[in-house]
């Protein structure tokens, strides 16, 4: 019998959709502080020129530790930040966003988190309005 070499699954994807960065995590991962270091590093090498939006999809998460949200919080890899999750669990789970470096907010439609995300575009550049807040959607 051969042996089957078992292939780890990635944890996230992140991928560059031109006008912003869609990081996908994948579903049911308990995300850890070296998981978000991992993921700064992705989106600050894929964005050379300079911070772009940023969309996360979440899908049914288990667990965040804290030193991962703090992490969260304190990062500013992008310009903004738009979570996408399936329910109100993620929109529990990702409550600390909210204090966030950048404007961040959270949704349950791709659409309209892409919508936040390219608001205020400006020769190809999204900038922070002066009603850009750091809070979640009711």
């Amino acid at each position: 019998m051969g042996l089957e070499q078992q292939v780890p699954s990635p944890r996230y994807t992140l991928s560059d959709d031109g006008d912003f960065l869609r990081l996908e995590w994948t579903p049911g991962v308990m995300i850890e502080a070296d998981d978000i270091r991992s993921t700064i590093a992705a989106v600050n090498a894929a964005s050379p020129h300079g911070r772009r939006p940023l969309l996360v999809q979440i899908g049914p998460l288990e667990w965040i530790s804290q030193e991962a949200k703090q992490l969260l919080i304190d990062d500013t890899c992008s310009i903004r930040t738009a979570v996408v999750g399936v329910d109100d669990v993620g929109r529990v789970i990702t409550a600390f966003n909210y204090r966030s470096a950048t404007p961040s907010r959270y949704f349950t439609q791709e659409s309209d988190a892409i919508a936040w995300l390219l608001k205020d575009r400006i020769d190809g550049h999204t900038v922070a309005s002066a009603a850009d807040t750091h809070h979640q959607d009711p």
